[in-house]
């Protein structure tokens, strides 16, 4: 049976430079096999594989048995008549691994539980994620000034990949105080993770500010009823006098002034009247405007327009203080 079931069943597999020993490494698993050998390796136990394995056009066959066996399954059967071979039970070993401060923070994709793992320790939970993660995986750590650990973990997935799922965590000693998640559907922006000495958290539906330091929860803000739609909100903007959300479906950037309550659809402030036509009507690669905050001086928010990369700041001021 060919060895790319495994790889299929999320292991990666590794060659030795003579490319005659192949070892498939997945989430606690580890399977080995030698060319022209009749033992391998499973879960770090020399066992017997039943056969002998072999490379035919470029391709590693091992004994179907033996690579039924090493994925857990339960039957392996031969069906003649269509001349496959039939297995039940076989499991899913993918992961994704990242090392930070000393530890390693590994996924479990099948089941979206968060693990770490001291260099001599064994691996131990520290969050379960709430869903299957499928492709592109990416840990991304930042720590904050009064100690905390902000922990994003993003899956992007899909054919064309077309699903942007996040999921946000706030480590304190080792240990999740807070986390959230939130999908988003051909959008792929980047949520502001914190401003000051606030930390943001958000599902795309609720806001909440969280204190460094101690993760108190300060404040809970309903971007639905904020932004008068109800959809997911990506966060792009933020600062205690202002916030910047965007609809995942319209895509048209919105400025909603903190103190006062004003709300400004930016498009039509700063663009002129062919590009605020365009970030109405168009649908590729996605609806709404391509307003790309970039900083803020003074009263003034600075963007750009990543449609027409026209090298142009386009400045929008704030009420005066």
């Amino acid at each position: 049976m060919s060895a790319g079931l495994w790889e299929s069943s999320g292991l990666r597999v590794t060659w030795d430079k003579a490319h005659q020993k192949a070892q498939f490494l997945g989430w606690n698993k580890k399977v080995g096999v030698r060319i022209g050998s009749a033992k391998g390796v499973l879960d770090g136990t020399i066992v017997d594989l039943g056969g002998i394995p072999f490379v035919y056009e470029e391709q590693l066959y091992v004994p179907a048995r033996f690579l039924v066996r090493s994925l857990d399954g339960t039957t392996v059967s031969w069906n003649a008549a269509q001349n496959l071979y039939i297995a039940q039970g076989l499991k899913y070993f993918s992961s994704a691994s990242v090392s930070y401060g000393g530890a390693t923070y590994t996924v479990d994709k099948k089941n979206g539980n968060l693990y770490v793992t001291a260099p001599t320790g064994e691996p131990k939970l520290l969050a379960k994620l709430g869903s299957e993660l499928y492709d592109m995986v990416q840990f991304d750590f930042k720590k904050t000034p009064k100690g905390l650990v902000y922990l994003t973990i993003t899956d992007v997935y899909g054919e064309p990949h077309i699903n942007n799922k996040w999921y946000t965590l706030i480590l304190k000693d080792g240990m999740v105080i807070r986390q959230d998640s939130v999908k988003y559907w051909m959008r792929y922006g980047e949520n502001v993770k914190m401003y000051g000495n606030t930390l943001v958290l958000t599902d795309g539906k609720k806001l909440r500010l969280i204190e460094d330091g101690t993760g108190k929860v300060t404040a809970v803000i309903d971007l639905v009823k904020l932004g008068g739609e109800a959809d997911t909100y990506l966060v792009e903007g933020m600062d205690d006098d202002f916030l910047l959300i965007r609809p995942n479906q319209k895509g048209l950037l919105l400025l909603i002034e903190r103190k006062t309550g004003k709300q400004t659809l930016l498009y039509q402030k700063l663009l002129d009247t062919e590009q605020q036509k365009y970030a109405e009507t168009n649908d590729l690669p996605f609806y709404g405007d391509y307003l790309k905050f970039i900083k803020r001086e003074g009263n003034a928010l600075l963007f750009t327009n990543e449609y027409v990369r026209d090298g142009k700041i386009y400045k929008y001021l704030l009420a005066g203080k």
